[in-house]
C-alpha cells in the first residue's frame, strides 16, 4: 500500500512541476496540538522542510519514511531497495542536511 501511495505522490509532484501553482507558506509552520515554540526552532523546522523538499524524489521519500520512524526493513520493502542501501542512503542524506544547515548559518 505504501508503494502505491508513494508512486501516486511522485506522479502528482511530477505533474505539479510542469504546472506549478503557488502554495501558501503558512501551513509549513503550523504544528498541531503543541505549544508555541521559540522562533529559532520554528525557523529550523522551516529550513528542514525546505531542504527536504529540495532533495531528489527517492531521497525525499526515504527521509519522510525515516521521519515516520519506519525501520530500515520497512523502508527497503516500500522503496524496493536493499536494507543496507537504505542505511547508506539515510546516512548520506543526513550528512547533506547537516551541511545545508551549516551553510545556512
Amino acid at each position: 500500500m505504501y508503494r502505491v501511495a508513494l508512486n501516486t505522490a511522485i506522479s502528482f509532484y511530477r505533474k505539479e512541476k510542469r504546472n506549478p501553482r503557488p502554495a501558501p507558506a503558512e501551513h509549513l509552520l503550523e504544528i498541531a496540538d503543541g505549544p508555541p515554540e521559540p522562533d529559532a526552532t520554528q525557523h529550523q523546522l522551516a529550513l528542514l522542510q525546505q531542504f527536504i523538499q529540495g532533495l531528489p524524489e527517492l531521497e525525499r521519500a526515504l527521509m519522510l519514511l525515516y521521519l515516520d520512524e519506519k525501520t530500515h526493513a520497512e523502508m527497503a520493502d516500500i522503496l524496493g531497495i536493499s536494507e543496507s542501501n537504505v542505511g547508506t542512503k539515510v546516512g548520506r542524506i543526513k550528512q547533506k542536511l547537516r551541511q545545508k544547515f551549516a551553510d545556512s548559518e
